[in-house]
C-alpha cells in the first residue's frame, strides 16, 4: 500500500512532467495552433523529457548500487572516474570518427557512441574494483577516482588539442550535457539500454542486500560476492556509459539522489529503495532541466550547470551533516 511519501513523490513527478511539457520555456496549447504545438510537443519536448527521465533513472540507480557496494555515500559514477572514462571513449569516437567512414551513418554512429561509452565506463569501474580488493573500501578508492579522472582528463585535453574546430565544438557541446541530443534511433537505443539496466539492477538488489552484512556472511548464505560485484559493475557501466554517450557526463545526480532517497525513505527492502530512488532521480533530472530552461536566463543553461547548482549543495549538506 502506498504511503504519503510515495504519493507525494508521484504527484511531484507528474507536476514536473506537466511543467516541462507544456510550460517551460514557453507555454504551448495543443488545442490552439495545433500543427505548431504538435511539432514542438512530439519532436522536441517529449523526446527531451523521456531522455531526462531515462538519464535520471539510470544515474541514480548506478549511484545507489555503487554506494551500497563500496559502502560509501560519496561513491558515484562521477567521483570514481567512470564518467571520465566514458567521456574519453566517446571523445575518441566523435573526434576520431572522421577517419572511420561507417561512423558517418547515423544509426551506426549511435551504436558506436553507446558502445564506446559503455566500454570506457566499465574499464574504469573494473579498475576501481581491483583497487577496492587491494585496499578495501576506504578513502584510497576515492583518491583513485580523482587521480584516474585527472589522468583521463589529460588524454581528453590532448584529443581536444589535436581535433579540428568542427569536431572540437561538437564534443565541447556534448561535454556540457544536454537532453536534446536523442532523436529517432538514439532515443530508442537509450530507452532500451536503460530499461535493460534497470531490470538487471532490480535482480541484483537481493544479493546486494545480503552483501551489506559482509562478504563472509554473504558467502555463507550462498551469495557469490565476486560474481555479484562484477555484475554490479557491468550494470553500472551500462547505465552510466549509455547516458554519458547520448547526454554527456551528467554530474551529481548519481551521487546526490541515492543519499536523498535514503533520507526520505528508510527501508531495509532494497527493491523498494531502488524504485523510490529512481523516481527521485527522474524528478531531479526534470527539475534541473526546468531550471536550465527558465525564461529568466534568456538562454538555454547547459544541464551540467543546473545539476551542479542543485546537486552540489545537496552533497555538501550530506557530507557535513550526515553520518553513515
Amino acid at each position: 500500500m502506498l504511503n504519503i511519501k510515495w504519493i507525494g513523490l508521484i504527484l511531484i513527478l507528474l507536476l514536473l512532467v506537466v511543467l516541462d511539457t507544456f510550460c517551460i520555456p514557453t507555454n504551448i496549447n495543443p488545442f490552439t495552433d495545433f500543427k505548431l504545438s504538435e511539432t514542438i510537443l512530439f519532436s522536441i519536448r517529449l523526446p527531451k523529457i523521456l531522455t531526462a527521465m531515462a538519464a535520471g533513472i539510470a544515474l541514480s540507480a548506478g549511484g545507489l548500487m555503487l554506494q551500497q557496494l563500496f559502502k560509501n555515500p560519496l561513491a558515484g559514477p562521477y567521483v570514481l572516474g567512470v564518467s571520465s572514462g566514458a567521456s574519453l571513449a566517446v571523445g575518441m569516437v566523435i573526434i576520431g570518427g572522421a577517419s572511420l567512414p561507417f561512423l558517418h551513418i547515423f544509426y551506426f554512429q549511435s551504436i558506436s557512441i553507446a558502445l564506446a561509452g559503455f566500454i570506457g565506463a566499465f574499464v574504469v569501474l573494473l579498475l576501481a574494483l581491483l583497487v577496492s580488493y587491494r585496499f578495501g573500501y576506504s578513502y584510497i578508492l576515492l583518491l583513485f577516482g580523482v587521480i584516474i579522472g585527472q589522468i583521463l582528463g589529460a588524454f581528453q585535453t590532448l584529443i581536444d588539442y589535436l581535433a579540428n574546430p568542427t569536431d572540437l565544438k561538437q564534443f565541447s557541446l556534448w561535454n556540457m550535457g544536454s537532453f536534446y541530443n536523442t532523436i529517432n534511433d538514439s532515443l530508442y537505443i537509450l530507452v532500451a539500454f536503460v530499461s535493460f539496466g534497470i531490470i538487471w539492477s532490480f535482480r541484483l538488489m537481493k544479493p546486494l542486500s545480503i552483501m551489506i552484512l559482509g562478504n563472509d556472511v554473504a558467502y555463507t548464505l550462498g551469495v557469490k560476492t565476486k560474481k555479484v560485484s562484477l555484475q554490479i559493475l557491468m550494470c553500472t557501466g551500462l547505465l552510466t556509459g549509455v547516458v554519458t554517450a547520448f547526454c554527456g557526463p551528467i554530474a551529481f545526480i548519481g551521487m546526490a539522489v541515492p543519499n536523498v532517497a535514503r533520507m526520505m525513505y528508510k527501508t531495509a527492502n532494497f527493491k523498494k529503495l531502488l524504485l523510490f530512488n529512481v523516481l527521485v532521480g527522474a524528478g531531479m533530472a526534470l527539475f534541473c532541466d526546468i531550471i536550465g530552461n527558465l525564461p529568466f536566463f534568456n538562454f538555454h543553461l547547459p544541464i551540467n550547470v543546473s545539476t551542479a547548482l542543485i546537486g552540489g549543495p545537496i552533497v555538501l549538506f550530506i557530507l557535513l551533516k550526515r553520518k553513515y
